[in-house]
């Protein structure tokens, strides 16, 4: 037994001795066997995979991955459309209103101008002033310019923009909203003595041709001006993103 301790003993120090000889001959013996399995693990598995998949293969799987991606952006496409229809009937059904469904064909959003073209025209009974609703009667804007087969829908939003509202208050304020920004609307005409809140839902006032009352404009988001001043004004956030929007139901005055 105490012949073993003493051999341990000397092993360990003789170890601790040549410790940095050790492990400068480990290292000669290890950089040529981690080189030769680096060398192994890329061209033999590159060998096997090319093997495996070939160019045509590639291509054909490549073509399939491109296909499932499409089909699966056309599917999400057809879903939110169902939603978007599925919610203006429903507003349709219980306003009564006269209205045709078009399909945005193309848009122009930015901090000057935000407007879109829908694929309905004269020949469906659109006309100028005619208002574009999405969802549960959310109003997004209104019909600009029109041709035979297609019209030009200026969002509420645009600086151009103008439409006859009223505050959802205990008084149904009324003012004018004028976009301001091609994101937000400024409602103007609010006089002092009218009480406006954050948080107040504006909707149309009914009061402008071709607008029917009660279609969702936006939510306050400030209120603003001088007490001194005549009126007092407010910022709205629309509600309706046209960005992220589809097709949209023109209200019409007569029916088609």
């Amino acid at each position: 037994m105490t012949t073993t301790l003493i051999a341990i003993a000397a092993l360990v120090a003789v170890v601790f001795l040549f410790r940095g000889s050790l492990t400068r001959a480990l290292a000669v013996v290890e950089r040529p066997l981690v080189s030769a399995g680096t060398w192994i693990s890329v061209h033999a598995i590159g060998i096997f995979d090319s093997a495996a998949v070939s160019p045509e293969r590639l291509l054909a799987l490549e073509a399939q991955r491109a296909s499932a991606v499409v089909n699966g952006a056309e599917l999400e496409r057809l879903r939110a459309e169902n939603e978007e229809l599925r919610a203006q009937i429903g507003f349709i059904n219980r306003s009564h209103s006269r209205a045709v469904t078009a399909s945005i064909v193309s848009r122009s959003v930015g901090p000057e101008a935000s407007t879109f073209v829908v694929d309905r025209g004269k020949n469906d009974g659109i006309e100028i002033g005619d208002p574009a609703v999405t969802g549960d009667g959310i109003m997004v804007g209104k019909v600009s310019a029109v041709t035979a087969y297609s019209a030009t829908v200026c969002v509420i939003s645009d600086r151009n923009s103008a439409t006859a509202v009223a505050l959802l208050n205990g008084t149904r304020t009324i003012g004018i909203a004028q976009g301001i920004s091609g994101a937000l609307l400024s409602l103007k005409y609010i006089p002092q003595d009218e009480h406006v809140s954050v948080n107040d839902i504006v909707i149309t006032s009914g009061l402008e041709e071709n607008v029917p009352s009660g279609l969702i404009v936006g939510i306050v988001n400030t209120v603003t001006g001088d007490p001194t001043a005549l009126f007092q004004e407010a910022v709205l956030e629309p509600i309706g993103d046209v960005r992220r929007i589809h097709t949209v139901s023109l209200i019409v005055a007569e029916a088609l």
